[in-house]
C-alpha cells in the first residue's frame, strides 16, 4: 500500500508540474478535467485541456505500473503539442507567402502562440519520470 501511496504521490507532482505549465504558458488555459487514480491494479492518468482559442490538447493513459503510465502521458502530450507547433508553423509560412505575394496579411501571426506552446513543449520535456 506504501508502494502505491508514494507512486500516486509522484504521479500528482508530475501533474502539479503539467498544470502549472498549461497556467503559465497559455494565458487563457482552461483545465476541463484532471485526473490521476488507482484503481483495479491499474494507474490512470487523464488530462483535458484547451489551450487557446479552440485547440485542445487530451491524454488518458492506464498502465500497472505508474512509471510507464506517467512515461507514456507525457509521450502522448508530447504528440500533441507537435501536432499543434507544425500547424502553427504552417501557418506562419502561409502568413509569409500571403505578405510577399500580396503585400498584405489576411490573418493574424501566431508567433506568440507558437512560442508559447514551445516554451510547454520545453518544460513538458525536462520532466523526469
Amino acid at each position: 500500500m506504501a508502494k502505491i501511496t508514494d507512486d500516486l504521490k509522484r504521479i500528482q507532482r508530475i501533474s502539479s508540474v503539467i498544470t502549472r505549465a498549461l497556467e503559465r504558458c497559455f494565458s487563457n488555459a482552461d483545465i476541463s478535467y484532471l485526473s490521476y487514480k488507482f484503481e483495479q491494479g491499474e494507474f490512470t492518468f487523464e488530462l483535458s485541456s484547451t489551450i487557446f482559442d479552440s485547440t485542445k490538447i487530451s491524454v488518458d493513459v492506464t498502465d500497472k505500473n505508474s512509471e510507464k503510465c506517467m512515461s507514456n502521458s507525457i509521450r502522448q502530450l508530447l504528440t500533441e503539442i507537435n501536432k499543434i507547433i507544425k500547424d502553427l508553423e504552417n501557418n506562419e509560412k502561409e502568413l509569409r507567402r500571403d505578405i510577399k505575394k500580396y503585400g498584405v496579411v489576411f490573418s493574424e501571426s501566431s508567433a506568440v502562440t507558437l512560442s508559447s506552446v514551445q516554451m510547454f513543449k520545453q518544460i513538458i520535456v525536462s520532466i523526469k519520470v
